[in-house]
């Protein structure tokens, strides 16, 4: 099969760069050896929002009386809250899968894509039959696996990852979570009020390490007041699993005291490895290390046809940046004389915790770390200063600005808030056109929301820079 496009990964990545191809007349094969929609619909964004989703409400039940509503629950049954995250994903990936695909126009084959040159790839379906494609442009887009660290007795139990776990037809009793990072923090919250006694282990010192001391401390705070147990700076010596529960003995690195937890299922959120070791890249002579495929500023690997985005690139793995390199690679290929660069910067993330944690740039301590403490500026504003934020009960949580001190250009900003994704947006501008925090002080923010914390937060560089720089 000689194809002009070969497309290998059906995730957010692929799927955008292969239906850009269609629509424009152009013959392209999209070739997955998983569930088409990848990890962001199967096992990922989709599935992970649609169970946070409905633990918010179960959480909003339990609140009640903090909102003058005299509403008692002696319990409630949440088992089908995971049977409703299954009909989103068939939802979802019906408009991903192969049939929808070929609708459009896209060839699809569903098999495992190695390279045999670096223009003929290799395609073993599960019928252990092999396809032959020619390719003259090939993207490859293949994404990420759930990393299983070397943890002894793991070899043989059923432990489960981000791709199992929404397969469980009940909220299980208790629920032991390795990794503290955005994954094991957004399931143990979202299961933890659904029902389960959640724990959570991390060999860090800190909830959400890669996130500033400020965050780590709202969450832990969080986590404690809704009931999880929170196990920081300890090692997980081994699993056992017999009578269908799991013994899992840690020993806190600091006091050397070891712990037994028991628990009925067992939740590995330990981070990603990149998929690209069935690939056989050395047949192509493409460049690749442990982080990930090399490539410039345009996606292509050093095999100027061959392309490579998304997560097969290397941290850090989230959809939005996959489907921003697909957008460019697709402009690229469509408008070959005009080629569009990779722009990964600034880099906007957000974990879906309650509350949510969203940032970008450089934290306080990296900010100071580079430019020096007098040249930055550091604009803090608690919840509790917010109306919106008094009126809901929400006020654990603040917006953090830092800019360079007497510019005020943003250099990085944490937002801990309700819908903190949402208010990054008016950062991300903000830097992407170099607008000043100063300026943010003149528009007008809509009374009472959230978003007030960002002006709030401009205007303290005329109280908190220059005027006390006058005084």
């Amino acid at each position: 099969m000689k194809y002009k496009y070969v497309v290998i990964g059906a995730g957010a990545a692929g799927l955008v760069v292969a239906i850009g191809l269609a629509k424009a007349k152009k013959k392209v094969i999209l070739i997955e050896n998983n569930q088409f929609g990848g990890d962001c619909t199967n096992f990922g964004c989709i599935p992970s929002k649609a169970l946070i989703a409905s633990s918010k409400i179960a959480n909003n039940l339990k609140r009640a009386h903090e909102f003058g509503l005299d509403f008692h629950i002696d319990y409630f049954d949440a088992n089908k809250s995971l049977q409703r995250v299954r009909d989103i994903i068939e939802n979802v990936r019906s408009k991903e899968d192969a049939p929808a695909l070929e609708k459009i126009g896209i060839d699809t084959l569903k098999a495992k894509a190695s390279f045999k040159t670096d223009k003929i790839i290799e395609a073993i379906d599960d019928k252990n039959q092999k396809h032959t494609i020619v390719g003259k442009k090939i993207i490859i887009a293949t994404g990420t696996s759930p990393f299983i660290p070397p943890i002894s007795g793991l070899e043989n139990i059923p432990f489960d990852t981000n791709e199992t776990i929404f397969n469980l037809k009940e909220i299980p009793p208790s629920l032991c979570i390795i990794g503290a990072g955005a994954i094991g923090s957004e399931l143990g919250q979202a299961f933890q009020r659904l029902g389960s006694q959640v724990t959570i282990i991390d060999v860090a010192p800190r909830l959400l390490v890669n996130e500033s001391f400020e965050t780590s401390k709202v969450m832990i705070d969080t986590f404690i007041k809704e009931g999880l147990k929170i196990h920081l700076n300890s090692t997980v010596q081994n699993v056992t699993y017999s009578n269908d529960t799991f013994d899992v003995f840690i020993k806190n690195n600091k006091s050397g005291y070891i712990n037994q937890i028991k628990s009925q299922k067992l939740l590995l959120a330990t981070g990603r490895v990149i998929a690209i070791k069935d690939l056989k890249l050395e047949n192509a002579d493409i460049q690749y290390s442990k982080k990930g495929i090399l490539v410039d500023h345009f996606a292509r690997t050093n095999k100027k046809h061959i392309f490579a985005i998304g997560d097969c690139i290397g941290a850090p793995f989230f959809t939005h940046k996959a489907e921003s390199m697909a957008r460019s690679v697709l402009f690229s290929l469509l408008v070959p004389f005009v080629k569009k660069k990779i722009c990964l910067h600034p880099m906007p993330r957000v974990t879906f915790t309650d509350p949510e944690i969203a940032s970008i740039g450089l934290s306080e301590e990296k900010a100071i770390e580079q430019y020096g403490e007098k040249k930055v500026a550091i604009y803090f504003v608690p919840l509790e200063d917010l109306d919106r934020a008094i009126v809901e009960n929400e006020t654990q949580g603040f917006v953090k600005i830092i800019t360079h001190k007497w510019s005020s250009e943003i250099i990085g900003t944490t937002i801990v808030s309700k819908r903190a994704g949402e208010m990054l947006s008016e950062i991300l501008v903000a830097m992407k056109k170099n607008i000043k925090l100063r300026s943010l002080s003149d528009i007008i923010h809509p009374y009472p929301t959230y978003s007030l914390g960002i002006r709030k937060a401009a205007d303290k560089y005329l109280t908190q820079t220059i005027f006390k720089r006058r005084m």
